[in-house]
């Protein structure tokens, strides 16, 4: 459980010996006159603040059938969710204001390598006006888009659509940016993202802007989002780092993106314990080069179709799993996956799943987390234990 840390004051217990000596006193030393003007304030003065201590651990052992031609056995980390610890707090302002701030690190339980894969960002947040705030943060595909797919869901890392097409699994997460979220005005929501380039003379040089709405009323939800890059992993100061994208026969390449737009939009809805979802999103990039020889290379949108299901069997066992069809730059790919969850506490969980993905002639197929096969198909089992504190 998080760990609450708050301020606060106590009386300390003082003898009879000691009342006689403070009135036989002429006077008080500074720090005892100090805690006497601090003691005489109400409570009320004081702001109400607190830090949580939270994070999650997720380690377990994948098989995949065809890696570069040959099966592959590893200890993993973050199948489903990436390993992380974290800080995050708020501070009373009063008048419904408030400070707040958070800290994420990544890591890999297999190796204790650090990962800049988690947002950092401080801001102030008011109950009627919405939250701003400054840092790395989550785009807009995140906050509204991204819980519609299973990789944004229960299903997590090896469960996003190829490559990360559309970022659905926070693949990238924004520096230099600044983000507006609304609050919540009768089940409806909205917020938007703007990331410097931070480039002298190239204000717009991997620069990137994000939108986005959501809507919930009872079992029905509903979202969607838009993302737009100029330039891509031009620069290591801006935006966004380098894309990965399908290459020519099975393999995959970095590219810097002149122009990228991404459109998402879903929705779900709540059948007792069963939820169905379905989702739809569009990556578009033009002005494409490697980005290890800045050779040109063909632009390339992408589309995603989503569906997928999620249905609690008992308290303890979740049972999760979708189809992805994904089509473009005349290739496309079908996508299959399967996950069961079993609680063994409100902490800690086991779980099993497989993903299975098949490419037209001449695509790689690339499950993500691994690398691309040699051939059409390709197919994961893995198992793990995961624990949140």
């Amino acid at each position: 459980m998080p760990n609450h840390y708050q301020a606060s004051r106590a009386a300390l217990p003082i003898s009879e010996t000691d009342h006689v000596a403070a009135r036989s006193s002429r006077s008080l030393t500074f720090p005892m006159a100090l805690c006497a003007i601090l003691a005489s304030f109400p409570a009320a003065v004081w702001a109400q603040s607190s830090v949580q201590l939270y994070g999650e651990l997720d380690a377990g052992i994948a098989y995949t059938n065809n890696v570069g031609g040959k099966s592959q056995y590893r200890l993993t980390s973050g199948t489903i969710d990436g390993s992380y610890w974290g800080l995050q707090g708020t501070e009373d302002l009063g008048g419904g204001a408030r400070a707040v701030f958070r800290l994420e690190r990544g890591l890999s339980v297999a190796t204790g390598e650090g990962l800049n894969d988690h947002p950092t960002y401080v801001g102030i947040g008011s109950d009627t006006l919405g939250t701003l705030t400054f840092g790395r943060q989550y785009d807009s595909i995140h906050d509204y888009f991204q819980t519609f797919t299973l990789t944004g869901n229960t299903g997590g890392t090896a469960f996003a659509h190829v490559l990360d097409n559309d970022n659905a699994n926070n693949s990238f997460l924004a520096s230099n940016s600044v983000k507006y979220t609304s609050a919540n005005y009768g089940g409806l929501s909205f917020g938007g993202l703007y990331a410097f380039s931070n480039q002298a003379g190239g204000f717009a040089d991997n620069r990137a802007y994000s939108v986005g709405a959501s809507y919930s009323a009872g079992s029905f939800n509903a979202g969607a989002a838009y993302l737009h890059n100029n330039g891509r992993g031009n620069t290591t100061t801006g935006a966004y780092d380098s894309l990965t994208l399908p290459g020519s026969g099975n393999t995959v390449i970095n590219a810097n993106v002149q122009r990228q737009n991404t459109y998402g939009v879903g929705m779900s809805y709540e059948f007792g314990e069963f939820t169905l979802s379905g989702a739809f999103s569009r990556s578009i990039n033009s002005g494409v080069t490697d980005a290890d020889t800045g050779e040109l290379v063909p632009s390339l949108a992408l589309n995603n179709y989503e569906i997928n299901g999620i249905y609690k069997l008992t308290p303890a066992i979740q049972i999760s799993g979708m189809y992805v069809y994904t089509n473009g730059g005349g290739a496309h790919w079908h996508e299959g996956a399967l996950q069961v969850d079993y609680l063994l506490s409100k902490r800690t969980d086991v779980y099993l799943e497989s993903v299975y993905q098949r490419a037209s002639s001449g695509a790689p197929a690339v499950i993500n987390t691994n690398d691309p096969s040699s051939g059409r198909n390709q197919l994961m089992l893995s198992t793990g234990i995961r624990h949140r504190f």
